[in-house]
């Protein structure tokens, strides 16, 4: 009976083994995780059905073999046996790496292993149990990237992005925020207040109060001010989000800066301004020289009518000495009008500018530094030299005037700009793929914006009363734009001005015709070097044959050598070797009489000189001539 008993319970036992190794296999296999018995020998010794389907394989095929035979021994070296080797001395690890399966190639898992002791306590095996968390990766992966892509986008994004409390506290700001601002870094934002960049008080407060119903607002643009102190305007639109209770939580706003918006909108009415005070002023102009051609006129008549000299034709002469100087000015206004046509020639800059830096120079004081770096020299535009050498002038000229006779420099530099870069500078349609650029940089006494706004105006001018007649800007705006280039200005009150000249590069066109004199000989003789060479230049460029004289002995040898005679005269009045008084007596020696231009200054009486007298003058033209004026002076004399 006790042998019965004894085999009826080993019998119990055998089952209910049997029952926990079928449940416990059941379990094992209905596991989603891949689980696996490993020995000391680093091989297995029971694995799952989950761990066979991903190695494609029975049980029978992977029991018995190492890890080094599944996963390979380079990944069992590397990422496998020092985890392996940690839990055999009592630790349970969990770490997460990369294998390749069988099934499903490159899978990401998360592995743990759990010592397995026996009642000695020594740890013989280990347990395996391993996730796979490739779709959890993957789906990481993927919000990464789109965390990336929309960092990317709020940091690239030339928008700033403001994320501030209700009471202005900042609590994010991204890159252009900080561009925008002029911020060194988004630290120096979090002990700042949004309120203090706004230039006006009472502002923030207004937005936040209009954005408390949670709706998107657009407060249009917003005066600012930058960490570094300096003014700007920035279009704002603002977001406010509430809690759970109702609260305002924080607010969004976002900043588009418009301060070169602003300041290319009021470059446009500027230029719609001076577009219209230039077709005012043309005007007036126009019929005022009409009526100053009836008093020339007639003082010419009355000084042939009267003794000279006399009483009577002295005061005649004062008559035409004003009309000179008033037909000087309305030729200014025609010019800023751009109502006077130029006679234009391919002529380089650097030349120009050459012997303008070297009038100026010459006749600076002695506090004024002049400083010049000139890039590239053999680049050419399409101008009248003439007006170019009056444009440089009159930058110079006010650069020495701003200076109030303190110690100061001018800084002239010429560069070469790609047509692309200034597009957005000049805010027009780009007439050439290459622009000289000339700079005028002065330290004199710089001007206010109110001041700014108003410096291309005529006759409007910041000097004393009778210190300045206001029309050198304005004519240099107007002979610029009629050259499709632009000038530019900034200014800071005390610090200076800078002057930005923008001339389109000539390039030569087939077919293209440029103005060539009638082929005739003509006798330059020369006053000013550097204004002489200017118009020496453009009359070689529109295709005359030069001949320079200085020296009365010279210009004896000439009229004497029939070879050598000139077709026409022109003499600069301020010539010093060369008297008017010389001329007329080599004339009556030499028995000749060529048609002579004689150019002045505005306020020289010549109603007295010999050459007058004889009529031997041709034309008379007043300072500053342009190559439009002698050209037409040379044309009109020829047919004489």
């Amino acid at each position: 009976m006790k042998q019965e008993r004894n085999k009826t319970d080993n019998q119990s036992s055998l089952d209910f083994l049997t029952r926990e190794k079928f449940y416990s296999d059941h379990i094992l296999n209905s596991s989603r995780s891949m689980i696996s018995v490993i020995n000391r020998d680093y091989v297995y010794v029971k694995v799952n059905k989950t761990f066979c389907n991903a190695q494609r394989g029975m049980a029978g095929s992977i029991i018995g073999k190492s890890l080094g035979d599944v996963w390979g021994e380079e990944t069992f070296i590397k990422n496998i046996k020092h985890n392996v080797d940690k839990c055999f001395a009592g630790a349970t690890i969990k770490y997460e790496a990369s294998f390749i399966t069988p099934q499903a190639g490159k899978r990401f898992f998360e592995v743990i292993f759990r010592p397995f002791p026996v009642d000695s306590g020594k740890i013989t095996h280990l347990l395996a149990e391993t996730f796979d968390i490739t779709d959890l990766k993957l789906t990481e992966k993927v919000a990464i990237e789109k965390e990336e892509e929309f960092r990317k986008f709020e940091t690239n994004l030339p928008i700033g992005f403001l994320r501030c409390k209700p009471d202005g506290s900042i609590i994010h700001g991204n890159k252009a925020f900080l561009q925008i601002m002029d911020c060194t870094s988004e630290n120096s934002l979090f002990s700042a207040n949004l309120r203090d960049y706004y230039a006006e008080k009472g502002i923030f407060d207004l937005h936040v109060e209009q954005l408390t119903d949670s709706k998107p607002k657009s407060f249009g643009r917003v005066p600012l001010k930058t960490c570094s102190g300096k003014e700007i305007v920035c279009r704002i639109s603002g977001f406010m989000s509430l809690d759970e209770t109702g609260d305002p939580s924080y607010i969004d706003f976002a900043f588009e800066d418009s301060t070169r918006e602003l300041m290319l909108e009021n470059r446009l009415l500027e230029a719609q301004k001076l577009e219209t005070i230039g077709a005012l002023a043309g005007g007036i102009a126009h019929d005022f020289n009409n009526i100053l051609a009836t008093i020339s006129g007639y003082a010419e008549l009355l000084i042939d009518d009267l003794p000279c000299p006399s009483l009577s034709s002295e005061k005649v002469a004062k008559i035409q000495m004003a009309v000179n100087k008033a037909r000087s000015l309305t030729n200014q206004i025609l010019t800023f009008s751009r109502q006077v046509e130029q006679q234009k020639v391919p002529v380089s800059v650097y030349e120009v500018l050459r012997e303008t830096i070297g009038f100026v120079k010459s006749a600076a004081p002695p506090t004024v530094t002049i400083k010049s770096t000139c890039r590239d020299k053999k680049k050419y535009v399409f101008a009248d030299p003439t007006q170019l050498f009056r444009v440089f002038l009159n930058l110079m000229t006010n650069a020495i005037q701003a200076l109030e006779d303190k110690k100061g420099s001018i800084s002239v530099t010429l560069t070469i700009e790609e047509g692309k870069k200034v597009r957005g500078d000049l805010n027009n349609v780009i007439v050439a793929d290459e622009y000289v650029l000339v700079t005028f940089r002065d330290t004199g006494k710089g001007m206010d914006p109110s001041l700014l706004r108003r410096i291309f105006e005529p006759f409007f001018t910041s000097r004393e009363v009778g210190k300045g007649s206001g029309l050198g800007l304005s004519v240099v705006h107007g002979i610029v734009s009629e050259m499709d280039g632009a000038i530019l200005v900034s200014s800071e009150k005390g610090k200076g001005s800078i002057f930005y000249i923008y001339l389109p590069v000539y390039v030569e066109e087939t077919g293209q015709t440029v103005f060539k004199g009638i082929k005739k000989k003509l006798l330059f003789i020369t006053g000013n070097r550097h204004e002489s060479k200017i118009l020496s230049l453009a009359l070689e460029s529109a295709g005359f044959e030069m001949i320079h004289s200085s020296e009365i002995s010279h210009f004896n040898k000439i009229l004497a050598d029939p070879q050598s005679r000139p077709d026409i005269i022109i003499y600069m009045s301020d010539s010093e070797q060369i008297r008017i008084d010389d001329m007329a007596n080599s004339f009556q020696k030499n028995g000749v009489s060529p048609p002579c231009i004689i150019i002045t200054d505005s306020n020289q009486d010549m109603t007295g000189e010999n050459l007058v007298n004889l009529g031997i003058i041709s034309q008379h033209l007043v300072k500053p001539v342009s190559l439009k004026e002698i050209e037409s002076a040379i044309q009109l004399s020829i047919k004489r």
